[in-house]
């Protein structure tokens, strides 16, 4: 007997612990492992092909919720309860009748004379529906003016001296008064100038010297509005 060398293949002698060609131990013939190979000719059987059994069935399931789901949608959508599909609307108002020879006619509904219908108004149902036009709000920006004048009818006005907006809007005085810190004083003559207490020389006016209220102080008085000690006049005399 022979012993085929598991390593090369090699045939050895039945004495030969080791392989001649490549050096290999050699296993006793009765330790050897006994393998069978079985060859099956022809096509497997249905339930050796477990892959393409599983894909039928998957194939089959899906092709069952698919029609299960287009069914409920179909049934949503004829009860009304889901519009997926805008419903069909005709706005024609012609109407069309087929006469027994074949040839067709036409009716053309014509508005009453007595009733106009507005181009914004639109047909719903048989019901006329409004549509007002939509305007968007006016915003008004406020007037922002220093702080020694007053906003009047969007106007910076100084209410200390504007006759027709004097100590404030729409305050006017007449035509024989002056607006003076806010109040109608009356029209002073020429070269006067109207204070709060009437009119006055601001030139000479020890009172009011300058401007207004300016009082000069004792032993002084006013001289082209500024105070200041009396003129002396001096009186000539003649020695005879």
């Amino acid at each position: 007997m022979t012993r085929i060398c598991p390593r090369c293949g090699n045939p050895n002698d039945d004495s030969v612990k080791f392989c001649t060609s490549c050096g290999s131990a050699l296993l006793p013939q009765a330790s050897r492992p006994l393998t069978t190979t079985i060859q099956q000719t022809g096509p497997l059987s249905p339930s050796a092909q477990p892959g393409q059994n599983s894909t039928v069935k998957i194939i089959a399931i899906a092709a069952v919720v698919v029609f299960v789901i287009l069914a409920a949608l179909y049934f949503l959508q004829v009860s009304g309860t889901l519009r997926i599909f805008p419903p069909a609307t005709s706005t024609d108002k012609q109407k069309t009748t087929a006469s027994p020879q074949g040839t067709s006619s036409v009716i053309v509904e014509n508005p009453s004379p007595g009733l106009t219908e507005n181009p914004a108004d639109t047909q719903t149902g048989g019901v006329v529906v409004t549509e007002t036009p939509r305007t968007s709000p006016t915003t008004m920006k406020a007037t922002v003016c220093p702080s020694d004048r007053q906003a009047c009818d969007g106007i910076c006005t100084d209410t200390m001296t504007d006759s027709s907006n004097c100590g404030g809007c729409s305050v006017s005085c007449t035509i024989t008064e002056t607006c003076l810190q806010g109040r109608c004083m009356p029209r002073c003559a020429g070269g006067e100038t109207s204070c709060a207490d009437g009119c006055h020389d601001l030139l000479f006016d020890a009172g009011n010297c300058g401007f207004c209220g300016n009082a000069c102080p004792v032993g002084l008085t006013c001289n082209n509005s500024v105070c200041a000690p009396p003129v002396k006049t001096a009186i000539p005399t003649y020695m005879g």
